[in-house]
């Protein structure tokens, strides 16, 4: 039998079923290994370290798991010794949330590095605030053509769940933007959707999932003097002349919706120039509840601040951008990821 193969026939088996399942193969075969139960995927070629993280982490969790199963057990029988079982699970808690950081650490892998993100765009920032250990934001930057892709996406749920829908939104990026064509963001984003519902077995119909992600798409011309965009529900920020553009996206996700059958704008490209500010971002930021009334930042103040600090160097306006966040929330819980991304022309 081949690997998918393999893996239904363990996943049919009150045995095996528990065992995690990490599947090595290209990009096209990320939907079989999801169908049949797949709790993991590694895109070819692969990269020696993050499969013995993977394996590790994906052994130790269920090792944990089963032990605070048996723990629990163990306190239904016996009062007497609560305590002692609480500082025990304690102690397990703690080794989960360490396997929860390397899977923090395998997530940041995957996404680009600095050296590959200052080699694209010279000058930028890029502030990331989980929620929880892992996100449910990602980033993706890179060329096609000799232009300029960076795009930002905001997927359905926090933490693993969120995690695992970026890990899918990546590899499916890789896929199309490895494909010979030149596409323009509206065909990106397009492209994307499809792969996601074939993922998620949307088809529109009654009861099915709804998952899926927020995205938007910038593409910068070889000559640096003309930005293509595209957003499904997200939009983008272009400061020129100390004066904020705002570029809309389509009212619609990746992934079902009432209109899923119709394409994204194919909006007109806009002039840019040297020095001006390009910013994309999840929702998180403008969401947070806190101030001294505990309301949302909102969009307004948001823009407001861009518009304040988008001479600064990079490195400060992120500072910049933490600090506001970081005082706004205060002592109160973060409601959603944060993720933002600025660029300078």
């Amino acid at each position: 039998m081949n690997g998918i193969d393999a893996a239904k026939f363990l996943k049919n088996n009150e045995e095996t079923n528990y065992i995690p399942i990490i599947v090595l193969s290209a990009a096209e075969s990320l939907k079989a290994a999801y169908e049949v139960g797949a709790n993991d995927f590694i895109s070819k070629p692969f990269n020696q370290y993050e499969l013995l993280i993977k394996v590790r982490s994906a052994l130790d969790l269920v090792t944990k798991i089963n032990s605070i199963k048996a723990t629990n057990q163990e306190l239904e029988q016996k009062n007497s010794v609560i305590q002692k079982q609480h500082d025990i699970i304690s102690d397990q808690q703690k080794d989960i949330l360490g396997d929860l950081n390397y899977a923090k650490r395998i997530q940041n892998s995957i996404m680009p590095g600095m050296a590959v993100i200052d080699e694209i765009i010279k000058e930028n920032f890029i502030l990331n605030i989980p929620r929880s250990q892992v996100s449910g934001d990602f980033y993706w930057i890179g060329k096609q053509a000799g232009r300029n892709i960076i795009s930002v996406a905001d997927c359905t749920g926090h933490g693993i769940s969120g995690a695992l829908m970026t890990m899918a939104g990546m590899a499916f990026l890789n896929e199309i933007m490895g494909r010979k064509e030149s596409l323009k963001p509206k065909d990106i984003l397009f492209e994307l959707r499809k792969l996601v519902m074939q993922l998620l077995h949307q088809k529109g119909e009654l009861g099915e999932t709804t998952d899926g992600m927020d995205i938007a798409v910038t593409m910068l011309s070889e000559d640096k003097k003309k930005l293509y965009f595209a957003g499904a529900n997200n939009p983008v920020y272009v400061i020129q002349n100390g004066e904020l553009i705002t570029l809309k996206g389509d009212r619609m996700p990746i992934g079902i919706h009432l209109n899923f059958d119709l394409p994204f704008m194919d909006n007109p490209p806009i002039d840019v120039n040297k020095g001006d500010m390009v910013y994309l971002f999840s929702d998180g930021y403008a969401d947070q509840f806190g101030g001294p009334h505990n309301k949302k930042f909102r969009y307004k103040q948001f823009q407001d601040l861009l518009i304040d600090i988008h001479t600064k160097p990079m490195n400060t306006q992120r500072e910049i951008l933490l600090k506001t966040f970081m005082d706004w929330k205060g002592d109160q819980h973060q409601v959603d990821d944060v993720l933002v991304l600025g660029y300078r022309i």
